[in-house]
């Protein structure tokens, strides 16, 4: 059975969340299935290697027991990129992947290749996500986010450059489709595709609260450290607010799951009330500026399961780094692991995708 290869248009498409929905919905219909992940931009130290963070996901979420240098191949590391631009040589790396691929693809009955980026990614050291699914001979998913013309326009570019390299593309997934709108979109991009060559395999809704971070996650993104609440710090954040007002007006913000941004000197009684005192709980508060409170209002908050968590730079950077970024899926994120199972099972028929695979 050929191997598929899911790619997107740009990054937070959410490739992880299909992934991991089209993988389970594979191993429901009784397929021995093996997950490949050949190029990574973000890795993380897994057992004395360098392994992205999206293999480490689908290696704890699935126990597979591949070795994880063949589930992530190439890691990118700091001046990788530069290196290679001076010092052109594909093969090595072509073998190194070709090897890996071989090894799962004998071990188990069908591959989910999970991309990086859009179809060209890659392009700078020769192992472009085009070029990857060539040398595979892989069946190609492209993702990319509800809407009409810029879903079409965007796929449109990924597609040209999949078939330079001869490419099969299935057809393409619309991910985070607003629900009020996917009825309208879907209409629209069935026809938007077949008028391109290609076809409309799934529409997924949006889900936000794939999105959400824990407050573990913010402390790392911060480079903060925990103040009082640690037990807490599990705690999910859906909403975050800058408490940059009088602390009666604040209280109007704090709905559920809120962080509060607040710079460390501006932290006091009457502001530690309003938060306390929420309609909802507050899933975390972060000080700016390195100001550290009095440690009475600490505990008080540490002790209703408000952590607190202190970091140096200004409330602006703070709130400005933490809106851009995008928060990954984690194994022990389970709520979200299973969400994603269920939006694909719910949104792509997966017996007409290993039809088309066989």
């Amino acid at each position: 059975m050929k191997p598929i290869y899911i790619s997107a248009t740009k990054q937070d498409t959410g490739k992880t969340t299909v992934t991991l929905g089209l993988f389970q919905a594979l191993l429901d219909l009784g397929y021995n299935v093996g997950y490949m992940k050949p190029v990574g931009q973000r890795y993380v130290e897994f057992e004395g290697q360098h392994v992205d963070e999206d293999a480490v996901l689908a290696r704890q979420v699935f126990a597979l027991t591949d070795p994880p240098a063949d589930m992530s191949t190439i890691a990118i590391e700091r001046g990788f990129t530069a290196n290679y631009i001076f010092n052109r040589d594909p093969k090595p790396l072509e073998d190194r992947v070709m090897a890996a691929f071989e090894r799962l693809t004998a071990a188990h009955d069908l591959v989910v290749i999970e991309g990086t980026g859009h179809a060209g990614v890659g392009s700078c050291f020769d192992l472009s996500n085009a070029r990857v699914a060539e040398m595979f001979d892989a069946k190609v998913l492209i993702l990319t986010k509800g809407g009409i013309g810029r879903a079409i326009d965007e796929i449109a570019l990924s597609l040209h450059l999949f078939r330079e390299h001869d490419v099969h593309v299935l057809g393409a997934i619309l991910n985070k489709t607003l629900p009020e709108k996917l009825q309208k979109v879907t209409h629209a991009v069935h026809q938007g595709l077949k008028n391109i060559g290609t076809q409309l395999l799934g529409v997924l809704p949006y889900e936000p609260r794939l999105l959400y971070p824990r407050m573990e996650q913010v402390v790392k993104e911060v480079d903060g450290h925990i103040l009082s609440g640690a037990d807490a710090i599990d705690n999910r954040v859906e909403r975050i607010v800058v408490a940059a007002m009088a602390p009666d007006h604040v209280g109007k913000y704090l709905n559920r799951e809120t962080l509060v941004i607040a710079p460390g000197d501006r932290l006091d009684d009457s502001l530690v009330s309003v938060i306390l005192e929420a309609s909802s709980p507050v899933s975390g508060l972060v000080l700016s500026g390195g100001f550290e409170p009095k440690s009475s209002l600490l505990a008080l908050l540490g002790q209703a399961g408000v952590p607190v968590v202190l970091c140096a730079e200004d409330t602006y950077s703070v709130a400005k780094r933490l809106n851009e970024m995008h928060f990954k899926i984690r194994t022990e994120d389970t709520d979200k692991v299973e969400t994603a199972k269920r939006l694909v099972r719910d949104s792509i028929d997966v017996e007409a995708l290993v039809r088309e695979l066989a």
